[in-house]
């Protein structure tokens, strides 16, 4: 049996901290028993004294910095360990702890270094690499970073670039009961997601304004559903948002502006999900500067407008695709824009030369033939002044 001298003495050698050595698995220099007792609260237990509180505290913190980061649940474990963390010296703690903290910190939480060091990674980061945590945290750094806002939607437009493609990747749950398909994902995108993302984000200083003004951009007045989205570019996105984009298609100069006539049947559209049946069949007449008119309107073009593609066959024509505008080095204006199999930025000339030479094909193929462009101007002034409209959610 152990002498009373000797059990006070080991007692007080685990109470300075220095005798139980922190597992190998642990990292050197974070395991720090005072601080934990101190950001947890602990006190000694009712039979407790002090140097077992302080064995029991150390022998916990050494268990959960033995766990696998990647494997921490949130758990009382992981609020702890968040908890301890926290005020760690920032300049001592380890990468891979950092990174797990990083990711798991609530926003809020973070001190004004961590944030720092989290932009660091950020601005190495595509957006469509990010977590929605990490969006929040880059979206008010852009909005500092880039105040005028045509520059801001150009700069989120490129930070997009390369973002894998993928059509109908979303959804209208809850307000389509069996819908699997999310509100949003960051992952991928098709022509008009990506434009979506690129305005929301750029008018947004955090997710939740992105969120919302996601919503009142994809919906009418911002009301989620299934007949409520813009499904139409031409009658209902560029519609519903000219609180956002103004149509100026027909101002710009073009040489040469030719009108088309389509016929609008919602009805037959959402028939396939036995819905929207009181829609009415509506003519709709629009104008779009042809293919070999777009050069001359060029030098009118600036960041951030939203381009519309019109696409057409012997019945009509019809907007098939979309992007936006951004201003090149060379001061000529890009298109940027989601297409398969990733979005790209590629000269508007570039593409209109590209559409026209395909066309010969797709005729071949009896497919709709690339027709011109249409060109909306955002509304970047009027935003300054009177802000987002809100989102009319239930």
């Amino acid at each position: 049996m152990r002498s009373i001298a000797t059990t006070a003495l080991l007692a007080l050698t685990l109470a300075a901290g220095i005798a139980t050595a922190a597992p190998k698995s642990s990292p050197a220099g974070i395991l720090d028993t005072d601080h934990a007792i101190k950001v947890w609260k602990s006190k000694p237990g009712a039979t407790e004294t002090t140097a077992a509180m302080r064995l029991r505290v150390r022998k916990e913190l050494a268990g959960l910095l033995s766990r696998d980061p990647k494997k921490l649940d949130a758990d009382a474990g992981f609020w702890k360990l968040l908890a301890y963390l926290r005020d760690f010296p920032w300049d001592r703690m380890p990468a891979n702890w950092k990174k797990w903290y990083l990711e798991k910190m609530p926003n809020p939480r973070l001190t004004e270094a961590q944030r720092s060091e989290l932009l660091e990674t950020l601005k190495r980061k595509p957006i469509y690499q990010m977590t929605p945590k990490e969006v929040d945290v880059y979206l008010g750094y852009a909005q500092t970073a880039y105040p005028d806002l045509r520059q801001r939607v150009v700069h989120i437009a490129r930070k997009m670039l390369n973002q894998p493609y993928d059509m109908y990747l979303l959804g209208e749950f809850p307000y389509e009961i069996h819908d699997p398909q999310p509100l949003f994902d960051l992952t991928h995108g098709d022509c008009v997601v990506f434009s979506e993302h690129v305005y929301s984000m750029s008018l947004s200083r955090d997710w939740t304004q992105f969120f919302r003004t996601l919503l009142r951009i994809r919906y009418k007045d911002g009301q989620v559903g299934m007949t409520t989205r813009n499904h139409y570019t031409e009658a209902d996105w560029d519609r519903n948002n000219a609180w956002l984009v103004r149509d100026v298609t027909t101002e710009i100069g073009a040489t040469t502006v030719s009108k088309y006539s389509e016929v609008i049947d919602r009805a037959a559209f959402f028939a396939k999900f036995g819905i929207g049946a009181e829609f009415k069949p509506q003519r709709f007449e629009d104008s779009y500067i042809p293919a070999g008119a777009v050069e001359s309107v060029l030098g009118q073009l600036r960041d951030g407008d939203f381009v519309n593609v019109v696409r057409g066959q012997g019945w009509g024509a019809y907007v098939g695709h979309v992007g936006l505008v951004g201003i090149g080095p060379d001061g000529k204006p890009n298109f940027i824009h989601s297409t398969p199999p990733r979005s790209k930025e590629q000269p508007v000339m570039e593409y209109v030369r590209d559409n026209v030479k395909k066309n010969v094909e797709r005729a071949k193929k009896g497919q709709p033939q690339f027709l011109g462009l249409k060109f909306l101007r955002l509304r970047a002034e009027d935003l300054a002044r009177d802000g987002v409209p809100p989102a009319k959610v239930n």
